[in-house]
């Protein structure tokens, strides 16, 4: 009988079915009520959060290193949805106040910053080869072609192989000389 085939396609990272009905409800973060539901007090989490220096260096540096501010944002609410802190709704009405804040925070700083990904993608621009040096290379690549006999070439490369390869374990020539006049001498 033969094996059955495994599909390349088939993810196993991915939760297992019924995975969420092995714990008892309310045991996921998620599953509960938020911590917070007040945007005022959500605000003033964050932004208190924000003021510790150990908190906002990996961030400057993060943005410094070009990834956008939005992009943060949307990462430090959806951590916080996750644990319970508050709601996505919650979230999305504060991150306007949090991208102000790190924009703030970048031009203090003096660091160019993007605002979105977008305009990280606008900034980037296909890099385009000129087309009088793309001719001129396929023109110098065509001479090379016709100027070298590439049969000959094979044949000479092949007889060299052949006459210098001995095999993996094969002793290297001395230049001296023999190797046997070196072990009686």
């Amino acid at each position: 009988m033969a094996e059955p085939e495994i599909n390349p396609n088939v993810s196993f990272q991915g939760p297992i079915p019924g995975s969420s009905l092995t714990t008892e409800q309310g045991n996921r973060p998620w599953e509960n009520p938020p911590k917070e539901s007040s945007l005022d007090v959500v605000i003033n989490n964050y932004l208190s959060r924000l003021r510790n220096q150990e908190m906002v260096t990996p961030i400057l540096d993060a943005i410094r290193y070009g990834t956008s501010i939005t992009t943060i944002v949307e990462a430090i609410i959806e951590t916080a949805v996750m644990e319970g802190e508050h709601t996505i709704d919650v979230g999305i009405l504060a991150s306007p106040v949090i991208v102000e804040y790190l924009k703030q925070a970048s031009e203090v700083a003096k660091f160019e910053y993007k605002l979105s990904d977008q305009e990280i993608r606008k900034e980037k621009e296909p890099k385009r080869i000129d087309s009088r040096i793309l001719e001129e290379v396929l023109q110098e690549m065509e001479q090379q072609k016709s100027n070298t006999p590439i049969v000959e070439d094979i044949e000479t490369s092949a007889k060299d192989i052949k006459t210098s390869s001995k095999g993996l374990m094969a002793r290297k020539p001395d230049i001296k000389g023999d190797t046997d006049e070196l072990r009686l001498g």
